[in-house]
């Protein structure tokens, strides 16, 4: 059986979670950027007070200077840091996506596949669980119709605050 290849093209399936790990990543790299900078004022400062360099030049030149180094190395690492961020975030989204999709679809009853993300994703311990969890499911050894009916018509956030009917039926028998 040959895998299939498919290549995303969405590069943001998972909008708010990618953006976030990417702003993230973003504002590691502006302090990183920012912390460098105060230290190679304080460098340079300490050059000045030792007659190293002419501390009237550093002290007419090195802010303007140093603002200028700090904003050109953010409009470069900005950029490339966001970019960065959702590329990386995109092997663990699309596979979350996927889990998201492939269990919603399990749920309705429409799931008889297995589950598959692509060979270089993250997760692929989970894609693998998510197979074996659902095996008995797609051999048809269990009947999901009472779990199916009781979910029917329900919000997912209802089925976290109270237990299923199919629970209650459990505990009785």
């Amino acid at each position: 059986m040959s895998q299939r290849k498919y290549k995303r093209t969405k590069k943001l399936i998972k909008p708010r979670f990618q953006l976030k790990v990417a702003g993230a990543c973003l504002g590691i790299a502006v302090m990183a950027v920012i912390t460098l900078m105060i230290l190679m004022n304080d460098v340079i400062l300490d050059f000045a007070d030792k007659g190293w360099v002419d501390s009237a030049a550093v002290q007419d030149k090195w802010a303007g200077v140093l603002l200028t180094k700090l904003g050109i190395a953010l409009m470069i690492l900005a950029p490339m840091t966001l970019a960065l961020g959702v590329i990386l975030m995109h092997r663990i989204a699309g596979p979350l996506y996927r889990f998201e999709q492939f269990i919603q679809g399990v749920v309705r009853g429409e799931q008889t596949d297995i589950c598959r993300i692509r060979q270089g994703d993250e997760l692929q311990d989970l894609c693998d669980l998510l197979n074996e969890f659902t095996a008995p499911l797609r051999d048809g050894t269990v009947d999901l119709a009472p779990f199916q009916a009781s979910l029917r018509g329900r919000a997912p956030n209802e089925l976290a605050a109270e237990p299923l009917e199919v629970e209650a039926d459990a505990e009785a028998a």
